[in-house]
């Protein structure tokens, strides 16, 4: 695994209440960004890195208030482990729901209720208006279920949410799930070792389930506030 790194654990602070709203896109120090935080109520409960398909590496946090209502998905400029020049709010969540991956099993909260049948017709949909590549959107239930088996489970799930005319936040149709292998390592598979440290963001349309892959992650942990809740 990684070292714990400064970026992370000013994370970790006690943090006060709510006073503003940062929004998608918006960028800071990491001092500036944990200070903005902490005025929201704001503790991080699972951190990963982002890997791109050039093997380059995001550090990526989750964060989460109290009452779980709101939260924050944050991007760093480095990877998890080196000093970050910025951090960007990468999406913003609200009702969050938090997992135990470490236990095996599909957990039926995490499922949809919607046929996965209507998801599929919806990637159809998707696909054909070329909004969406074909081959890269699956229905949840589906993704979640086939991840299970190579140790790659839900650590938890939140709405997405986007500003309205007003300037208040409401959710926009999609669900976002964060799944990780905790505790896994490379040496799980000899044959296949990145499935040890995989894990996965997922946007799905709601009701459908209709699910593409946002970002692919390595290194899904629980932050020791996150573990606390898991208790």
């Amino acid at each position: 695994m990684f070292s714990r790194s400064s970026l992370l654990v000013i994370f970790l602070l006690t943090l006060a209440n709510p006073a503003f709203a940062a929004d998608i896109g918006e960028c800071a120090t990491p001092e500036a960004m944990t200070a903005m935080l902490k005025a929201e109520d704001q503790r991080s409960i699972v951190s990963a890195q982002i890997i791109t398909t050039e093997k380059r590496l995001f550090g990526l946090i989750v964060t989460m208030s109290s009452d779980r209502k709101t939260g924050y998905i944050i991007k760093a400029d480095q990877p998890l482990g080196d000093r970050a020049s910025q951090l960007c709010v990468y999406n913003r969540l609200a009702n969050i729901r938090l997992f135990d991956a470490r236990k095996p099993g599909v957990q039926p909260a995490v499922l949809l209720k919607a046929p996965e049948a209507d998801g599929a017709r919806h990637c159809d949909e998707l696909v054909k208006a070329g909004q969406v590549p074909k081959g890269l959107c699956i229905p949840l239930n589906t993704r979640i279920r086939n991840d299970e088996p190579l140790g790659q489970r839900v650590a938890l799930q939140g709405l997405i949410v986007a500003r309205a005319a007003d300037g208040s936040y409401q959710p926009d149709g999609t669900l976002a799930t964060l799944s990780g292998n905790i505790g896994g390592s490379i040496n799980s598979d000899a044959n296949r070792p990145e499935r040890g440290i995989l894990g996965y963001l997922y946007y799905a349309s709601l009701p459908d389930g209709a699910a593409y892959q946002n970002a692919t992650l390595v290194y899904v942990q629980y932050t020791p506030y996150g573990l606390e809740l898991l208790k």
